[in-house]
């Protein structure tokens, strides 16, 4: 017995031995973290999943995810695990979310800081849509467009010959609200001077989607004037509402609606009820 203690210590002091048992102990080591690392990379992790296309600014319901088995190695650190850290949330104004992704915390915000989520503040009646135009200090008369007046919206566009057609688009708009660029009320109960850069009001379908349109026309500007008040109208050729609305259907034949008729039914209601009007009556110019 005690010559094999005497050897087995004699075998372990042994530096080539030990140098040996060295090398297969790091070899082992290596081995078991690589094969861990490629069992846990390659293994199905159950994942909340989008079930459908999600659009920007939309709130995400139960029946937007579904959980799915996910490789592991395509699973980064910020995409989210669970499905309560998914519904109730929002997508944020620039993300569209596929079907069958996965979520990651940098495309879902709150309710609350949704970027240009104010539509949802305008209060309109049944069959109206609410909109918001960009507007400017200028564009607003020196920040006096207020909220509960009216306004009419003149259009200028210049044809393919240069010409500039001037007309009365819409009349009679009710101001519903005026917000600066992060979506608070320039005039509510603030010691702060805010900035106007959008004012809501409601139209109705056929007027949402021209307006809509008009975003898309680099050759048209919008203008506000307080209700019942003249325009300088310059060497411009006055025309109607109609042809006004004409021109802008046919610089957007072209144009998909899908995405403008989508958010014609976000806002949709059961009846049309609506004083928004338009004026086909030619603008006089002022003399």
């Amino acid at each position: 017995m005690n010559n094999f203690v005497i050897g087995l210590k004699k075998f372990f002091t042994n530096k080539n031995v030990v140098t040996v048992i060295l090398v297969i102990v790091i070899l082992i080591v290596l081995y078991w973290g690589y094969t861990s690392s490629i069992k846990r990379e390659t293994s199905p992790v159950n994942m909340p999943t989008a079930a459908q296309k999600i659009n920007p600014k939309t709130e995400i319901t139960g029946e937007d995810v579904v959980y799915k088995q996910i490789p592991g190695s395509m699973i980064s650190e910020n995409a989210l695990r669970a499905s309560n850290a998914i519904i109730g949330k929002y997508t944020n104004i620039n993300v569209t979310i596929p079907e069958g992704s996965l979520f990651y915390s940098e495309w879902l915000v709150d309710e609350k800081d949704v970027p240009g989520n104010w539509i949802e503040k305008l209060d309109v009646k049944n069959g109206e849509y609410g909109y918001y135009m960009d507007v400017t200090v200028e564009s607003t008369l020196g920040n006096n467009v207020l909220p509960d007046s009216y306004v009419d919206i003149y259009m200028k566009a210049t044809d393919e010959n240069g010409a500039i057609l001037f007309g009365k688009l819409m009349k009679n708009i009710k101001v519903l609200a005026v917000h600066d660029s992060n979506g608070d009320d320039v005039f509510g109960d603030t010691d702060e001077v805010l900035t106007p850069a959008k004012i809501g009001f409601a139209a109705r379908q056929d007027m949402y989607i021209l307006l809509k349109k008009t975003e898309y026309l680099n050759n048209v500007e919008l203008i506000l004037a307080p209700r019942g008040t003249t325009v300088p109208t310059e060497n411009y050729i006055i025309v109607t509402s109609a042809t006004l609305r004409d021109y802008i259907d046919a610089l957007t034949t072209t144009i998909e609606e899908d995405a403008i008729q989508e958010e014609i039914d976000d806002n949709t209601t059961d009846t049309t009820d609506n004083t928004t009007t338009t004026d086909d009556k030619t603008v006089t110019p002022n003399q």
